[in-house]
């Protein structure tokens, strides 16, 4: 798959439009890079986060066709969390989907 930062940067901030709706205002991210999402000083929980995920996920789809797992244990493993913002996602979906090509 060849997904571009800039696609995966517009998924991601549909599914920060979409989930800002069901946030509470102190708990909604801001459609930028360096938006924490998870972690320490973040606001979203775990399960805040899944949802997240499913939802860039599914705008990848959209913009694709393809589908793309960012969900994985690798990740939650990793020493530095591919969900720790915005960039961070970006670049790591980018990285997936350049595995699975």
């Amino acid at each position: 798959m060849s997904l571009q930062r800039n696609d995966a940067l517009q998924a991601i901030y549909s599914a920060i439009q979409e989930m800002n709706s069901q946030l509470k205002a102190e708990r909604q991210l801001s459609a930028t890079e360096d938006m924490l999402i998870y972690g320490e000083g973040a606001p979203l929980d775990s399960l805040d986060l899944v949802n997240l995920i499913m939802s860039v996920e599914q705008h990848i789809m959209d913009l694709t066709g393809e589908e793309l797992v960012l969900a994985s244990e690798s990740a939650m493993s990793r020493k530095r969390s591919p969900y720790r913002s915005v960039s961070a996602l970006a670049d790591y979906a980018v990285e997936i989907a350049k595995e699975t090509a």
